[in-house]
């Protein structure tokens, strides 16, 4: 009896990141389907050819949830 086994390979990419961005890696997951394997709490191992769009839309989120201090502000502060 002969058994034929096929192997497939994956070319990925380990990301760390805190658990916050872990988070909203796994929500963009649900779009797109881009993660191979949730290894921890701070790891999550890629498909490599998403790494720029998911770099992308991770800085477009957390830019968007960022605050940033204006002049205005800087002035009202001193007074």
């Amino acid at each position: 009896m002969r058994i034929k086994v096929t192997v497939q390979a994956v070319k990925g990419v380990l990301l760390e990141c805190d658990t916050t961005v872990k988070q909203i890696v796994l929500n963009l997951n649900k779009q797109r389907n881009f993660v191979i394997e949730d290894l921890d709490e701070t790891h999550l191992f890629v498909e490599a050819n998403c790494v720029k769009d998911l770099q992308y839309e991770l800085d477009k989120i957390l830019d968007e949830n960022a605050y940033t201090i204006s002049a205005e502000d800087r002035e009202n502060k001193k007074n």
